[in-house]
């Protein structure tokens, strides 16, 4: 409501949660920016959300693997500086239907397992096997009450992975990263970031330039280029 809705301030993070319904399905995307001078704090929060995100991303797992295994690869930055958030780290997405659709889903890190064990909801959406052709968000964030709250959520599409060996029976899988929109430059500490996540941060810049310049106005591809700069020399 109008009344108690905050103004934009550009000395304040913006979490913007959006999406879209279109003839060949539905995104839910997130991004937090800042259109100002973040703190070190917000900067160091929000380069372990994305760390997170990378590391989901990034995933290579066995077919029939459940969302709850997956979970860890999004907290782990998290957990490691004792850091945690609360509500699950992917679900599916219906067409023309539920933005949040089963059967499957990522999360159950966020509850103790004697909470997991008695709910049924959680064990059937968290130990549903994932498929090829799965579509799921991946969307690890974490909220300081009364300061600021960071989100970052992109859409997957499960996909097989050209593994170099093939042990085992079971087909390998990984994700396929189809949201393409940049991350906050602003908001980033490069000095977390490792070298393999500053590659994967370059390259899936490149690619939101690469793809998305030539269909946007002068002025938008000037903030576009500027977000996209590559971090590695």
């Amino acid at each position: 409501e109008a009344a108690t809705c905050k103004a934009l301030d550009v000395a304040r993070i913006y979490l913007c949660d959006t999406g879209g319904q279109y003839k060949d399905g539905t995104t839910d995307i997130t991004r937090t920016v800042h259109f100002g001078e973040p703190s070190e704090e917000e900067r160091r929060v929000y380069t372990r959300v994305l760390q997170g995100h990378i590391l989901l991303a990034s995933a290579v797992f066995p077919d029939e693997t459940p969302g709850l295994m997956l979970d860890m690869l999004a907290r782990q930055p998290l957990w490691q500086a004792g850091m945690q958030y609360g509500h699950g780290t992917g679900h599916g997405m219906g067409a023309y239907m539920n933005v949040h659709e089963g059967p499957m889903g990522i999360g159950g890190g966020s509850v103790p397992a004697s909470v997991l064990k008695k709910s049924e909801r959680m064990k059937m959406v968290y130990l549903e096997p994932f498929r090829a052709g799965h579509f799921v968000s991946d969307e690890p964030g974490c909220y300081l009450d009364g300061k600021f709250g960071v989100r970052i959520e992109s859409d997957l599409l499960v996909v097989p992975a050209d593994t170099e060996f093939k042990m085992g029976s079971r087909q390998w899988l990984k994700f396929e990263y189809l949201t393409l929109v940049p991350m906050c430059r602003a908001l980033l500490e490069p000095s977390l970031l490792s070298p393999a996540e500053i590659r994967w941060l370059d390259a899936y810049h490149n690619t939101v330039w690469d793809t998305l310049h030539g269909s946007m106005s002068a002025a938008a591809c000037e903030w576009l280029r500027r977000e996209t700069q590559p971090l590695g020399k």
